[in-house]
């Protein structure tokens, strides 16, 4: 069998195959009725539903659709709704029974259009429609019917109140709804080699990592955020492997992922030849980029073996992606666990490296198990981070905490827009004053910002002023550079574009720039980096040591963090991938 390689290595072990369960719930409320059960049922509807809107709200939808699920979203999982109906199912109500009493009245307003409307004419107008004297010159019931008419008149309207109705009656239907292809995360009895049809990064976080010798998929995403999660760990991992499901638990299977190849109960001499090979090319750090004046340093998520991990981070933390730490709680993590799971994390970087991280991005396939609590008024309502600020400063706190006696960058994900960096540094700042009066240790903080969509490439000069850094998300930015069609594996004009965009904001207003994502462990893309003025990389743990070696060889030959305005140039009049190549030929070859 063979498929696409998601992460590189070379590993065997048992099958162990994870199949969804199909079987019918039974479903006998009055012999089964449990109040914690039924409490959870409400959050995992909510949550899984809340999901679904903000994942189609984050592709190419119309604003006001955008709006609508975000509200919605907002709307079933909101803290003081699910107190609400916690308070119902205690009582002796099913989950259903209690979400019907309390979601639908609040929205009733939706269900009686024309009267909202004649209210909404009143407190326009400043005049009350249905106070009006009879020998007044106007008319109060003609008055109500043009109210009326304004609503019938205004499609929009009544479109969202539609869909909001539906919507509504979309999610009350999943509370009771069985459970059809359900992954229930089995206790892994042995190391292995998982096979899956598909698997998100909160579902294989909730395996024991460490058991796991390999991954394999039928389905998958290659650019998804699992993917990211496996390079941390050091797991070899295939997808789009055709026929994977039809492997048996228990069989042994080697997996080369360096040539996306699987083979099912290979010959003993065959396997060890193999395995033997991942050893005989393994790169190791001879000490030869010790004072390279570029930082080259690891990026990561997922923890797994800390102490094995450790050893990638020599030369500092590039990136802690914080969200892939949490995503298998069940509860919303406290400040004491954060602080326990960065330190963890930060006790293993040595005190005079760089040491960067950022805060939570639980958007698209990134959705933890536990529910999410946004914000539904303020700067941060819609935030494409999908997490609210009561979270975020607990975060902070963390951080500032995990961090005492040192250093650290903290990064911001997912800006669009200048409210969103003034209120995030905001948080930070309250964060670090409470702290500082509560007479607590805490870290040397500096602010980075991701440049990571369309909206903060062109207004990268306003968000200048926000941050120290700019850490530019080449895998994001590669999403956005081929929509609508999927990403392209190969570094293209538009991409190209955008980067040097945001690198010419940066050297303008005297920002550091940095680079993270899967373009950044591209060895031949390292010329044309660092001729836009990036000094700043951060890569997986395998492709560390590759990078750094490439940028000493670069620096030997006299190439430095530079911006040039002639490249800049030259990018901005590309057509076409051969003009980029050309120009690669031409000017970035050494």
């Amino acid at each position: 069998m063979s498929g696409v390689t998601v992460s590189e290595g070379i590993s065997q072990g048992r099958a162990f195959v994870i199949v969804p369960d199909t079987r019918e719930e039974t479903l006998d409320v009055v012999a089964t009725f449990s109040a914690s059960e039924e409490s959870l049922k409400y959050r995992k509807a909510s949550r899984d539903f809340a999901n679904k809107l903000n994942n189609a709200a984050s592709g190419t939808v119309p604003d006001r659709v955008r709006d609508l699920f975000g509200a919605v979203a907002s709307y079933i999982t909101n803290s003081n709704n699910i107190k609400d109906i916690d308070g119902l199912i205690f009582d002796g109500r099913t989950a259903l029974d209690a979400a019907n009493e309390i979601l639908i009245p609040k929205i009733i307003r939706f269900t009686q259009p024309a009267e909202d409307a004649v209210r909404q004419h009143e407190e326009e107008h400043g005049t009350s429609l249905s106070g009006v004297t009879d020998d007044s010159s106007l008319d109060k019931a003609a008055q109500k019917q043009r109210a009326r008419d304004d609503y019938e008149d205004d499609w929009e309207m009544q479109l969202g109140a539609r869909e909001i109705k539906s919507l509504m009656r979309d999610f009350i239907s999943t509370i009771a709804a069985p459970k059809e292809q359900a992954v229930d995360m089995p206790d892994l009895p042995e190391p292995a080699v998982v096979i899956a049809r598909d698997l998100s990064p909160a579902e294989f976080l909730s395996l024991r990592t460490d058991m796991v010798r390999a991954v394999i998929l039928e389905a998958g995403e290659a650019s998804g955020h699992l993917g990211t999660v496996l390079r941390d760990l050091g797991i070899p991992a295939v997808y789009g492997v055709k026929g994977a499901m039809t492997i048996k638990s228990g069989e042994l299977v080697l997996v080369d992922a360096n040539r996306g190849s699987i083979l099912i109960e290979p010959p003993k001499d065959t396997a060890s030849a193999i395995i033997a090979q991942q050893d005989r090319f393994a790169e190791e750090d001879d000490g030869s980029t010790d004072n390279l004046s570029v930082t080259v340093a690891g990026s990561m998520g997922a923890v797994g073996d800390i102490a094995r991990l450790a050893q990638h981070f020599n030369h500092g933390l590039g990136l802690l992606r914080s969200e892939f730490l949490f995503l298998n709680f069940h509860h919303e993590p406290t400040v004491e666990e954060m602080v326990t799971a960065f330190k963890s994390v930060f006790d293993r970087i040595p005190a005079d490296a760089p040491l960067t991280a950022r805060t939570f991005d639980f958007a698209g396939d990134k959705r933890p198990l536990f529910t999410l609590d946004m914000d539904v008024t303020g700067p941060l309502r819609k935030y494409g981070a999908q997490v609210g600020s009561r979270l975020l400063k607990n975060e902070l706190r963390a951080m500032l905490l995990a961090s005492a006696g040192r250093e650290i960058n903290i990064v911001f994900p997912l800006i669009t827009r200048i409210s969103e960096a003034r209120s995030l540094n905001e948080l930070l700042s309250q964060a670090r004053a409470e702290l500082r009066s509560e007479k607590r240790d805490i870290g040397r903080c500096k602010v980075g910002l991701m440049i990571e969509t369309p909206a903060a490439v062109l207004s990268a000069r306003g968000f200048a002023s926000y941050g120290d850094m700019f850490m530019i998300g080449t895998s994001s930015l590669a999403e956005y550079a081929a929509a609508p069609r999927p990403p392209e594996e190969y570094f293209t004009p538009a991409l190209s574009k955008m980067i040097a965009i945001a690198c010419k904001a940066a050297n303008a207003e005297g920002v550091k720039v940095g680079l993270a994502g899967r373009f950044a462990m591209r060895t031949e893309l390292m010329p044309f980096f660092l001729s836009l003025g990036v000094s700043y990389i951060t890569t997986d743990s395998a492709s560390i040591i590759r990078i750094r070696k490439e940028i000493q060889r670069l620096l030997d030959k006299g190439l430095k963090p530079h911006y040039d305005p002639e490249l800049f140039d030259r990018i901005m009049d590309l057509a076409s991938a051969r003009d980029l190549q050309i120009l690669f030929n031409e000017k970035l070859t050494l």
